[in-house]
């Protein structure tokens, strides 16, 4: 399980452009698998734990992004989040995403990697199962 940390995204840029977080206490579910996905997340402090199918998947600390997926598609929530540590989360709709690729030139990569990243782990421990 690794702490994913996004270190190109800066939180300031994200406050400019009209990101406002919120408070979630430990342990508080802030998205669940099957809702609706209509943003992503980014987390300005704390940690969060993502699980699927009832299994942990990760945990993401401050700087680090989820529920990326619903800037990509329409489908559902694949994963719960909960916080696993009073956390700080900016919910990023549609537009303060086109706003942050078209501001800062390496956002939209940085969340291409996030999903590299977690289709390889994926893929490794599909590997060792």
């Amino acid at each position: 399980m690794s702490l994913s940390r996004n270190r190109s995204i800066d939180f300031s840029i994200i406050e400019r452009m009209g990101g406002k977080s919120k408070l979630y206490r430990a342990g508080a579910v802030i998205m669940r698998e099957g809702e609706p996905a209509t943003h992503m997340f980014y987390v300005h402090k704390g940690t969060a734990t993502v699980t699927a199918h009832d299994q942990t998947v990760e945990d993401v600390a401050a700087g680090g992004i989820f529920g990326e997926m619903a800037m990509i598609d329409n489908a559902p929530r694949s994963a719960t989040v909960t916080a696993k540590t009073d956390c700080d989360v900016v919910e990023v709709d549609e537009r303060l995403f086109l706003l942050l690729v078209h501001q800062t030139p390496f956002f939209s990569l940085d969340v291409m990697r996030t999903l590299v990243s977690r289709l390889r782990a994926m893929n490794d421990r599909l590997r060792v199962t």
